[in-house]
């Protein structure tokens, strides 16, 4: 086990490629740990030689670790498959917005792989470079490939794509012989096939993956021909609604090869594209024998697509079996070409529209489908109480239209607990995700999952909303992270990481809160209520202004048009608030004095120096970027150059220095000296004549010579 960053150097900041030490550590027997941060690809990587590797992120989320293709580029993570067992775990794949670049893994293997908690970022292009995101063969017939929890286009979708130019997602080819395994995934709007497996002898297993808008198909895969599996999806979900164009939700398909009894078991469809080869499609070109389809439930919209089409094949064992099956929708209905022994039985059909061609029917209602059926339990979670890494989780919000929820497991960051309501200690500040699986009284069950943000170090704000007799509903956000303080949340407040919404009535009841940063909006829904802010009152109706120090002595005056309070604890006693106005000092960046103002800021100068003014958290001065050049002990003569204009600050040049349109020059010598300036545009060059200083832009030091 090695560590990227400091075992192996790699650029966690994605400014330097990666590629020579991730191939230097691409050893049989090896596993490469990656710190949080973007890494940048621009080569290939082959394991045809290489058994036994894996990678995995350190992060809390698997996007805290995220691997980038050179732009323009498209790169096998992994390439030309090889003996295995591989891992992969708790990464990202970016591949950007430009529409061209891509990454890839060709991840075929003797031994099989296990992949969990990965997730494609960015656009995904056309297949100009690349025919596939995942290729997942798994060569020996008895090995297994798992992979568990993939994400894709949650963020962004895929280019649209004409067939066959996109890029299939989830793919194995001839040479596929064992068993893949894809469960607990979400795979939407992607270019090409979400799943193709047709080709191999190999079988497939899907289990709760949701497939939303995939271009050219969704669920696609033939049943295989192993010794003693079949392949088969189950409980999953397919959307259609025709913003992209998808052949169909469920396509079986064997490439030719006549591979017959795929099992579909528990599939929900909600389909509502006019026109489509079929909702579920088993097409005469598709070479394959029967298949099964169980407990499933279709709605079908589409004006001109049939919920079921199965064309004649040439197998003779090509039955299609549909049991306890539910249709609704005003779609089209069910044709079987010549498949002698198809059936529909058990099963409720409420289609107005559709017509049985060519299946026998056994048991079969027309209309009122799903009117017994379990309506099933609603997942919710709330956050009823936060204190450092101690997190206090409810359950109760959770419903269920016709019955009562009896079970609630929750999966917390690996821990797993039963009860409406858990608690959960971390081991470290982050944000982790937290899953609530919810059952009721006839079996059925929903899940929900949230992120939950925790910190090792108490808020630093205190704020508190006290009742003054009356209803009062009030909202409120800020700009960073926000936790309840135990004992005065009730289970009708609603916190989140950043806003609550919340009542109080009496003047005894008060909501209480910790946070850092800024509140960033606050409003009463109905009533009114008294604020106070680490324990002094405050109007919410009016902004927040901070005059924050930037290093220099600096000396301020303003006004304002209507009305002007401090803020308690940024006000020393050289400060002076008179009514509307105030004149003050700041120094250093720690320090701030604030106010509460109401109206226009009528007038607003330095007096002596310069600092950043903020309304609101928004910066309002200045404008423009700030940089300093700053002594370390050596006289040292300096050349900078801007993308916009550059300006000095008056105070803080010498007679020597010099300012003009886009570049400046000068000299700084011990520590206490410091050259300032304001600039527009991009800081696009600095140079060291002789000796060295330190750098800073809007208050953060940086690398001169990366710059």
């Amino acid at each position: 086990m090695v560590d990227a960053v400091d075992d192996l150097g790699m650029d966690p900041n994605g400014n330097e490629p990666i590629d020579s030490a991730y191939e230097s550590a691409l050893e049989t027997g090896t596993l490469i740990e990656f710190p949080p941060g973007e890494y940048l690809l621009e080569d290939d990587h082959y394991i045809s030689d290489v058994s036994r590797f894996g990678v995995r992120g350190l992060g809390n989320h698997r996007r805290d670790v995220q691997f980038l293709p050179a732009e323009g580029s498209a790169i096998g993570f992994f390439e030309g498959g090889g003996p295995g067992p591989y891992t992969v775990e708790n990464v990202s794949f970016n591949e950007r917005d430009d529409e061209v670049s891509m990454m890839y893994l060709d991840i075929r293997s003797n031994k099989g792989v296990y992949v969990n908690n990965i997730e494609f970022l960015g656009v995904t292009p056309l297949d100009d470079k690349n025919g596939h995101s995942l290729a997942v063969d798994v060569w020996d017939q008895d090995a297994v490939g798992i992979w568990e929890n993939v994400y894709a286009g949650l963020d962004k979708p895929a280019v649209k794509a004409d067939y066959p130019d996109g890029v299939a997602f989830f793919r194995a080819g001839v040479g596929h012989e064992g068993e893949v395994i894809l469960r607990d995934s979400v795979i939407h709007e992607r270019n090409s096939a979400a799943t193709r497996l047709t080709a191999g002898p190999g079988v497939t297993t899907l289990e709760n993956v949701e497939f939303v808008n995939n271009q050219n198909a969704n669920i696609r895969f033939g049943a295989g021909d192993h010794p003693s599996k079949v392949s088969s999806a189950t409980g999953c979900y397919v959307k259609v609604d025709g913003s992209r164009h998808s052949g169909d939700a469920i396509r079986v398909d064997a490439s030719d090869n006549g591979y017959a009894g795929a099992v579909f078991r528990d599939i929900e469809i909600e389909w509502t594209k006019e026109a489509g080869r079929g909702v579920i499609a088993l097409p005469g070109w598709g070479g394959h024998g029967s298949a099964e389809f169980h407990d499933c439930t279709v709605h079908n919209d589409g004006e001109k697509t049939l919920t079921v089409n199965a064309d004649s094949v040439s197998p003779d064992d090509d039955e299609v079996i549909i049991e306890n099956c539910s249709f609704t929708g005003s779609g089209r209905g069910f044709e079987a070409a010549d498949r002698d022994g198809s059936v529909i039985r058990d099963s409720c059909i409420d289609m107005p529209n559709a017509s049985i061609e060519t299946f026998d029917t056994e048991n079969v209602s027309n209309g009122g489908c799903g009117e017994d059926t379990n309506g099933g339990p609603s997942a919710s979670i709330t956050v009823t109480d936060k204190t450092e890494l101690t997190v206090e989780l409810s359950g109760s919000d959770s419903t269920d239209s016709d019955g009562d929820i009896v079970a609630y497991d929750w999966d917390i960051n690996d821990a797993t607990y039963q009860g409406e309501s858990v608690s959960h200690t971390f081991d470290s500040g982050g944000t982790y995700s937290v899953t609530l699986v919810v059952e009721d009284d006839d079996g059925a069950t929903d899940s929900t999952t949230t992120e939950v943000s925790v910190s090792e170090t108490a808020l630093e704000k205190h704020l508190e909303i006290r009742g003054t007799g009356i209803t009062t509903e009030y909202a409120f956000e800020v700009s960073e992270q926000l936790q309840p303080v135990s004992g005065t949340i009730e289970e009708w407040d609603d916190v989140t990481e950043t806003s609550a919404t919340g009542y109080v009535t009496e003047t005894s009841h008060s909501d209480e809160f910790t946070f850092d940063g800024e509140i960033t909006s606050f409003e009463f829904l109905e009533g009114e209520a008294d604020v106070f802010l680490d324990g002094e009152q405050i109007d919410l109706t009016m902004d927040r202004l901070e005059i924050r120090g930037t290093g220099t002595v600096t000396e301020y005056a303003f006004e304002v048009s209507e009305r002007l309070e401090p803020v308690s604890g940024t006000i020393e006693e050289w400060d002076d608030v008179s009514g509307t106005s105030a004149t003050g000092y700041v120094t250093e960046t720690s320090d701030s004095d604030e106010f509460w103002v109401e109206g226009e800021i009528a007038t607003f100068e330095f007096l002596e120096g310069h600092a950043e003014v903020y309304r609101n958290g928004d910066r309002i001065y200045p404008t423009e970027r700030t940089l300093k050049i700053q002594g370390t002990g050596t006289p040292t003569e300096y050349a900078v150059e801007v993308g916009g204009e550059i300006e000095g600050v008056s105070d803080t040049l010498e007679g020597w220095d010099d300012v003009s349109g886009d570049t400046a020059n000068g000299w700084v010598t011990n520590a206490s000296h410091v050259d300032e300036f304001t600039f527009t545009g991009e800081l696009t060059g600095v140079e060291f004549l002789q000796g060295e200083a330190d750098v800073f832009v809007d208050g953060e030091e940086v690398d001169a010579s990366a710059i």
